[in-house]
């Protein structure tokens, strides 16, 4: 189509750099490779074809007439039939012609799963591949295979706050300490709030007591309950709502009356 037969792989490698090194930066890089001004000239249109999907396929049916690319746009046809038979449409899919991934094993069609409105890569990806298995003594098995990208839909679904406030919350009161002596008579209390099945932890370590605030904060935990020298004297626990900032002062067996009411 652009003269360039024999060089395929390099075409494909460097246009599958398009969306993170640009338009300007691919055709450099095919001129690097071999590619001349005249194929670079012929190409550019090819990869900065616009409109819908049935729009991209018609035009690139007009450039294939007679040739093997012809096999691949029926198979997008296939695909988007398939779709519209499920019931569903391609209103979230979009046919992208600078799509090149898994040249050695895939076969037919080829997918990307990105996200709306974040600049991240793709989320998932895959495609059609005839004897894949194979490899693995199963021959003369075809399918389609996919993965994902367990980091980058973390790092998603953070950005866009999709994770529900409550799932970050992974206990429900922190006990804080002084020193050495309070933090071992906050393993009590802790042993009690657990026996109430009350989910709680002690800061490990020791630590400024504003550090141990800022580690309740950080993991968004509702209630601290604070032991130093006048807890232990008394018996009376400090405990602080770290929404509201109200401190109170409570026997453990209140406290576990009140938390168990409000959590």
């Amino acid at each position: 189509l652009i003269g360039a037969e024999g060089k395929e792989n390099a075409l494909y490698v460097a246009i599958d750099k398009l969306d993170k090194i640009g338009m300007d930066k691919v055709t450099e890089e095919l001129r690097t490779t071999g590619f001349d001004e005249h194929a670079v000239s012929l190409l550019r249109p090819l990869l900065e074809v616009d409109g819908s999907n049935q729009e991209k396929i018609a035009l690139f049916h007009s450039k294939f007439a007679g040739n093997a690319g012809e096999k691949g746009l029926e198979d997008l046809e296939a695909v988007f039939s398939l779709l519209n038979d499920f019931g569903s449409d391609d209103q979230h899919v979009s046919f992208d012609v600078t799509l090149a991934r898994g040249l050695s094993y895939y076969t037919g069609t080829i997918f990307e799963v990105t996200a709306n409105n974040v600049q991240m890569g793709s989320l998932s990806g895959g495609g059609r591949y005839d004897d894949l298995t194979g490899v693995f003594g199963l021959p003369d098995i075809s399918g389609v295979g996919f993965s994902f990208g367990v980091d980058r839909i973390y790092d998603v679904m953070n950005e866009l706050a999709l994770f529900p406030r409550e799932t970050s919350v992974t206990s429900q009161v922190l006990i804080v300490h002084f020193d050495e002596k309070s933090r071992n008579y906050g393993l009590g209390i802790l042993n009690l709030l657990r026996k109430a099945e009350i989910k709680a932890e002690i800061y490990p370590d020791l630590a400024k007591m504003k550090k141990q605030f800022a580690y309740a904060d950080k993991k968004q935990i509702p209630f601290v309950v604070a032991i130093g020298s006048n807890e232990m004297e008394s018996g009376l626990l400090t405990v602080k709502n770290m929404a509201s900032g109200k401190e109170e002062n409570l026997q453990p067996d209140d406290l576990i009356h009140k938390l168990q009411t409000l959590i």
